[in-house]
């Protein structure tokens, strides 16, 4: 059975178990509904971000009573408010006769007009006429909120409780009723008043309401039936509480909006003849809602789109859902936890997983965007689907790993990067944290670039200084040298006093390796040069180097005893570059390169071809090259000497001792040409061969 160690030792197991503890409160949460302020916020951005005032049905008009409208009929006809109710019955004539399709006054005339009896009855007769007006009424769950109704006066305007198949609508107890004139002469009535989520904003409608034994219709399931709806309420996508999730359009304003104050005024222009303001045609055919939106009349509720929305346009938005059920689905259970378990699983995994940052930032924005995501698709197919549940899961997740990584392999790392630092690259060491078994015995044959360095002159250096002075002089030299070597991602191999080996390649993959040797060991030259004064003062003369690159096949790999190995490079390879740094001194140039290395350096270095010579104990020559600057960095008049050492060689292979000699002259102060020379002088009175290959043969190591 596998210990707690051992599990918190394995990525993968870590991963899960942070999942598991995530998932678990995170669904603990949901369950508890900790976090629903956070989702209300984010459906209210969804709806903000993604609303489409297109689909907002244009058979829907509002007439508002606006301020405007209060104000030109109390300063032009001295009425206050609330109207004598011949307002409202031009305005239920003017529509009659523009052949609107339903009516809807949303305004509660429970109390008489003050203009007296008369007043209502015309009201009562311009609603008749009409034959499709609906009135609203207002249930409570309070008692003493409103008066207890007689159920004989709702039963006209109940619905069958058997078709509606749904037990869990909202129970009310009293109601405020219109007076029994208006509400007896309307076509239909429904309840307008409803509850908002915990935070006060009205995102939900219920559809029906329970009084004693009748199922009462909220107003827009009242007029949807009258226009032709006859879905059955329980086949509707309700939440628990027999609730519609609203789908706003828009801010208020996204249906055709007319103030009222227009309307009345174009009814009585018909009655005297004249054109009207706006044309009753219209409405023709359309469904028309009156209601308020000046602020003293108190009918504006705070919707996700905006905190003062008229209740008036609320109605309208849910009969525009039903007619069109264009409706907004809760999200079921089984979805919802299997996406937070996906999400979570992901998150912890591969936070567990991906060691380097520059992976797990990325991943964890992904992980991050994809509840956002999934929420977005969901909106866009009509649902509603959880965002700050599995939100609050992914950041959890992502933390809880992260901690537990650091916890368990934390140590581990920065034991391994405080002792290796000195030697690797922070690649190489970041390798060997992620694949431990590195640090086994054993070795893999690959292509790598060698580069070996000596101090010119250093036992005549170490004669003239005593030790601490002798110690201090390497330590900076091999500091300043090797954070060159590690920068150009180079594997430090060892130091041998004052000799420093190194190679690229390995353990990581460089496709470039032999560039980067190249230019980490012009950057080493040039670095020389910088510290020269510092050096001078201290011994008396500036210090200089000598580099030998080679590029070929080595066995690469951890050698050495069960208790003492280093990572280290062996074979030709190796063995080539260091009899390059010792040919260096020959030619007296700082950077002696093998032909491989320059082939795969390519254009972006500069050198050229020395000699081409065969090596103590290898029979086979090898072309040699003294690597002089990159592209763009060597000048002009450098090249041209390049070129005539180039012709100078040719000449030379072709044994025309007068040309090349003739040539080799003009580059007076180069050591290389100065060495050719010498050889001429020889070859005049002492030819070679006849077979002679142009290989100059090297007699010392």
């Amino acid at each position: 059975m596998p210990t707690l160690d051992g599990l918190l030792g394995n990525r993968l197991a870590r991963g899960i178990l942070v999942g598991g503890g995530t998932f678990i409160l995170s669904a603990a949460i949901f369950i508890l509904k900790v976090a629903q302020p956070l989702e209300w916020k984010s459906w209210d951005l969804r709806l903000r971000l993604f609303a489409d005032q297109e689909r907002a049905s244009r058979k829907i008009a509002i007439f508002l009573i606006d301020q405007y409208s209060l104000d030109v009929y109390e300063k032009q006809q001295g009425l206050s408010w609330p109207w004598p109710r011949q307002l409202y019955s031009a305005v239920a004539d003017y529509l009659r006769t523009a052949g609107a399709r339903a009516v809807f006054f949303d305004l509660i005339f429970s109390e008489s007009s003050r203009s007296g009896v008369e007043d209502d009855e015309d009201f009562a007769r311009a609603m008749k006429r009409a034959g499709n007006v609906f009135l609203p009424f207002s249930l409570s769950a309070g008692e003493e909120t409103l008066e207890e109704v007689p159920p004989e006066k709702l039963k006209p305007y109940s619905i069958s409780q058997e078709a509606s198949g749904a037990p869990s609508f909202p129970e009310v107890r009293s109601a405020s009723l219109p007076v029994d004139v208006l509400l007896g002469a309307a076509r239909g009535a429904g309840n307008v008043s409803f509850l908002p989520d915990g935070d006060g904003v009205f995102r939900r409608l219920p559809l029906a309401f329970r009084y004693l034994d009748l199922l009462i219709p909220a107003l827009p399931v009242a007029l949807a039936r009258f226009l032709g709806f006859r879905e059955d309420l329980a086949d509707l996508p309700l939440d628990k509480g027999g609730r519609l999730i609203i789908r706003y359009h828009g801010p208020s304003g996204t249906y055709q909006t007319y103030s009222i104050a227009a309307v009345i005024n174009s009814w009585a222009q018909l009655e005297s003849g004249l054109t009207p303001q706006i044309p009753p045609g219209e409405f023709a055919g359309k469904i028309v809602f009156i209601g308020g939106s000046a602020p003293g009349l108190l009918d504006f509720r705070p919707t996700p789109l905006q905190a003062v929305y008229p209740g008036v346009e609320i109605q309208a938005t849910v009969l525009d859902n039903l007619l069109h059920k264009d409706f907004v689905r809760p999200q079921k259970p089984a979805v919802f936890f299997g996406l937070l378990l996906f999400f979570i699983f992901l998150t912890s995994v591969g936070a567990s997983l991906l060691r380097k940052m520059s992976f797990q930032v990325p991943f964890f924005l992904l992980c991050l965007g994809l509840p956002w995501m999934a929420a977005w698709i969901a909106f866009e197919t009509g649902r509603w689907l959880e965002f700050a549940v599995p939100e609050f899961g992914v950041i959890v997740a992502y933390i809880g790993a992260s901690l537990l990584n650091y916890a368990v392999e934390g140590k581990k790392r920065r034991f391994i990067k405080s002792v290796f630092r000195h030697y690797l690259s922070p690649e190489v060491i970041d390798r060997i944290i992620r694949q431990p078994s590195l640090l086994r015995l054993g070795g893999e044959k690959r292509e790598i670039t060698s580069f070996f360095s000596d101090v010119a002159g250093f036992t005549s250096i170490s004669e003239a200084l005593s030790p601490e002075d002798l110690v201090g002089l390497l330590n900076e030299y091999l500091s300043e040298m090797t954070e060159i070597i590690l920068a150009f991602g180079g594997t430090l191999d060892k130091y041998e006093g004052d000799a420093i080996i190194a190679f690229w390649n390995a353990p990581l993959d460089q496709s470039d390796h032999a560039l980067r040797a190249c230019r980490a060991a012009l950057r080493c030259r040039k670095r020389l040069i910088e510290l020269g004064p510092s050096f001078s003062s201290r011994i008396g003369r500036p210090i200089a180097m000598r580099i030998g690159l080679n590029s070929g096949p080595a066995v690469v790999g951890n050698m050495g005893s069960s208790r003492r190995f280093d990572y280290t490079a062996m074979g030709d390879t190796v063995n080539l570059a260091a009899r390059l740094e010792g040919a260096a001194k020959l030619y007296q140039v700082t950077i002696l390169a093998g032909e491989e290395t320059v082939s795969q350096a390519g254009e972006a270095i500069v050198a050229r071809e020395l000699d081409r010579i065969r090596v103590v104990g290898k029979a086979n020559p090898v072309s040699v090259y003294e690597i002089v600057g990159e592209r763009g960095e060597v000048s002009v008049e450098e090249v041209e000497k390049l070129a005539v050492f180039g012709k100078a060689r040719q000449a030379y292979s072709r044994r025309d001792w007068e040309a090349a000699e003739a040539l080799f002259a003009r580059l007076g102060g180069d050591p290389a040409a100065a060495l050719y020379l010498s050889r001429l002088r020889e070859y005049r009175t002492s030819p070679p061969p006849p077979d002679w290959d142009g290989v100059y043969e090297l007699k010392h190591k």
